[in-house]
Order: structure tokens, then sequence, then C-alpha cells
């Protein structure tokens, strides 16, 4: 099994480095219009603005035989919440997924939590916040701020984990500080696999993870930040954590990121792990050399079993009493 480097801070990046399953993996996902795509603006400008609203991706039909599902309207928005029907533990998941913030929910990320409800016996509760250009952070946070409510209706905070991918762990460890504004009480810890953590896109480090990236490039990802900072400052914390002041770094709860160093968010991963420990914070950084953004939604690499298996480590599984 690939284990992630000792030291983080020393890693290059290298189109030789991972397994062979992940160097497949990652030729593979070359030679897909992605990249290409948010390379620059004129595509996403092309795209998005005047779209219809797009659907999430189905529910696979193994989760129907394996959980119980929840769907409700919080602050109006659709929110789903999946329960196993063997072996679940106290634990429960609020994941909030990825897409740059413009994209929503694919299938992928059921994989990613079919992984953790088996892995975990977690409850797993999905916000499907509303996306950008369409809607802004000012409209997201209030609706994830209802969203724990419910949870904590049923879950003690202890047993909480913020997860989240992409700019979805973004999101995981920006509602922290929204929860404590509302005076709430602090989840048990954070888990953000791949999280894009500086919409800027200024990281002097960055051009050297876009070279070996086959699938994320900076212009289209700035501009859709852009979009979701809603004309705000795109620094604000609620919208870039690695930005967030002092104060609100040393609140961040024990925190694992799992981060390749094959993807561009790499080099903000590192800033807000620094800040975040020189704050005081619990956080660590894994890193996985020669994996791709958001590897772990293809678990059966060698990579993202280990990924999974420090997850469930980290989690536990708290009996229900």
């Amino acid at each position: 099994m690939t284990s992630p480097s000792a030291a983080p801070e020393d890693v290059r990046p290298s189109t030789g480095d991972g397994s062979l399953p992940m160097r497949l993996a990652c030729r593979l996902i070359g030679l897909l219009p992605t990249k290409r795509n948010m390379s620059g603006t004129e595509w996403v400008d092309a795209t998005y603005p005047d779209r219809a609203y797009p659907s999430t991706a189905a529910l696979p039909w193994t989760f129907k035989q394996t959980h119980t599902i929840q769907e409700r309207r919080i602050d109006g928005v659709r929110t789903i919440t999946v329960r196993p029907l063997l072996g679940a533990t106290r634990s429960h998941i609020v994941y909030t997924h990825g897409g740059t913030f413009i994209n929503e929910l694919g299938r992928p990320h059921w994989w990613i939590i079919a992984e953790l409800t088996k892995r975990t016996g977690a409850t797993v509760t999905v916000p499907l916040y509303r996306l950008a250009p369409e809607s802004t952070y000012r409209e997201a946070f209030p609706y994830l701020v209802s969203v724990y409510r419910e949870v904590l209706r049923t879950s003690a905070p202890e047993d909480v984990t913020l997860m989240g991918d992409s700019a979805g762990g973004n999101l995981a460890i920006a509602q922290t500080w929204a929860f404590g504004d509302a005076g709430l009480p602090a989840p048990g810890r954070v888990v953000a696999i791949s999280p894009w953590l500086d919409v800027t896109g200024t990281n002097p480090e960055i051009p050297m993870y876009d070279a070996v990236d086959p699938m994320l490039s900076v212009p289209g990802g700035v501009r859709a930040g852009s979009w979701w900072a809603g004309g705000d400052d795109p620094r604000t914390p609620l919208v870039s954590p690695a930005h967030a002041p002092e104060e609100l770094l040393s609140r961040v709860p024990v925190t694992r990121i799992y981060q390749g160093t094959r993807d561009v968010c790499m080099a903000d991963a590192k800033v807000f792990r620094d800040r975040a420990v020189a704050a005081g914070a619990d956080v660590r950084l894994s890193v996985y050399p020669g994996a791709f953004h958001v590897f772990p939604a293809f678990p059966r690499l060698p990579e993202s079993r280990a990924v999974f298996a420090d997850i469930e480590e980290f989690l536990g599984r708290p009996a229900l009493p």
C-alpha cells in the first residue's frame, strides 16, 4: 500500500511518482477535456452564466439496498441523509461536495460516500448547496448553518465530522467559523480531500503543480471563485480559508487533509497547514506523491485505500447507545 510522504513540505511534483494504477489513471484523466477547458476563461464564461441549473447525480441503486435514504428541504434546499442498514455507528458526517463551486454533486462523490459509510458506519448528510454563478457564498453559509443545527438534533457535536473534497473541502473548514459565529458548538473534527483553499490562484508555487496536474488549471477556477465571492474580496476567509487571520485559524477543529502532488491545490494546502499549525491548530497534511485531484473518488487505487484506512482510524467506530 502506498504511504503518504513523511516530509510533505519537501515534495516536488513529478509525473513519475505514485503507484502504477495511479500513473495509469493520471494518463487517462489527461485525455479528458477538463484541463483544456479550465486553462482559460473563455469556455467557463460561455458555459455557465446562462445555463439550465444542473441536476444532482442519482443515488446508485446499491444505496437503496444497503442504506436508508432521507430527503428533505432545509431552508428550501434539497438535503440528503444516508444511513447504513448494518454496522451503523454514532458518527455523523456532513459531506460537502466539490466541483469548483459551479458543478453539482456527481457520481464519483457517491462513490466516496459509499466507501465512508462502509468503513465508518457513519450517517452521512449531504447538503446540496446552491452553486455559482447563480448563487454565492453569502447564501450558502446560512443554509449550511441550518443543516448543522438539524444534525445536532440527533448527534452530539463531538460525533460530527465535517468532510468534503475540493471546493467542498474548503467549505468543510470554513463552516466551522460560521458555526461559531452562529453560537453553535464546534464539530469534533474536519476531513478535507484535495481542498481548494484559495480561489485567487496567486500562490507562486502553483505553476509547478499546474505543469503536472492532468485535470485542473488555474484561470477557469479563478473565474469560478470570483463568481462564488459575489463581488466581495476573494480573500475573505469564508471564500479562501488559506487567508484566514490567526484568530480564526486557531479555532479550526482537529483536521486531516489528504492531498496529491499532481494537483494545483497542493500549494495552498501547504500554506493553510503551516499557518493553522502556527496558530495552534491540530492540522495534519498527508501527501500522496503522484496523486491527482480528489483521487479518493476512485476508491480502489492503492493510494485511495490508504486514505480511507486513515479516515477510518481517525473517526473510529463509536458504538450506538
